[in-house]
């Protein structure tokens, strides 16, 4: 299949899901908006067993990397069912946020995040049609330090979807954090090396130039080794 048969595919197949979860999202909203809270989570928690075989206590009891393998049948993500895990997470933690349990709605918003962009990492063919519900979740914890296991995929998204300056920014972030420098140094001098062979309209549409490029670069070289 050609790359334009290729592209029809998944466009067909992420308006088909888009348009399973508006379905769903559609009667969890009329539940929430009658004050129906706990029907809406009985609701969510019925639509995690049917389609993904995985309730929600197990599913946030349970670590990240155990929750991608559970949805990872012989090695391999299967990305509609981390989509639909990802955003009934998000519903139920704006369940439990209406409810004034912050603690239960920042879990659930978190775990939602790192499954959302496990998909954009793993299938950049997502990342437009995802993306606001990235950035709504990014908003819902600003207030929040973000893990730096979660920090690091923004590292890699921002620069999947072409913001340079906002993956610069969380480079040095992860620098001033991470207690294995020298690994994340070297990842870093690799992120200017890709934007060297960046055309300057690119960078320019991701905020950034080639003087920073090699301004950061050379910030990556003064550190200590």
């Amino acid at each position: 299949m050609g790359a334009i048969g290729r592209d029809m595919v998944n466009k067909d197949y992420i308006l088909r899901i888009a348009e399973r979860f508006g379905r769903e999202l559609a009667i969890i909203l009329g539940l929430r908006k009658a004050s129906k809270h706990e029907d809406a989570l009985i609701y969510i928690d019925d639509l995690l067993l049917h389609s993904v075989g995985l309730t929600s206590s197990f599913i946030n009891s349970v670590s990240d990397e155990v929750l991608l393998l559970a949805l990872s049948p012989l090695g391999v993500l299967n990305i509609e069912k981390c989509l639909w895990v990802a955003t009934l997470l998000k519903a139920e933690g704006e369940v439990y946020e209406e409810l004034g349990n912050s603690k239960e709605s920042y879990y659930r918003y978190l775990k939602a995040l790192t499954l959302f962009l496990e998909v954009q990492l793993q299938d950049g063919t997502f990342a437009p049609s995802f993306a606001s519900e990235i950035d709504d979740l990014l908003s819902k914890l600003s207030d929040y330090e973000l893990p730096t296991t979660i920090n690091g995929k923004l590292f890699s998204y921002y620069e999947l979807m072409g913001h340079y300056s906002k993956a610069e920014d969380m480079l040095f972030e992860l620098l001033a954090a991470d207690t294995t420098p020298v690994a994340m140094k070297e990842r870093g001098l690799a992120f200017y090396q890709r934007l060297q062979k960046k055309s300057d309209t690119d960078l320019l549409a991701g905020n950034f130039s080639r003087a920073e490029i090699a301004e950061g670069e050379q910030q990556l070289q003064n550190l200590a080794r």
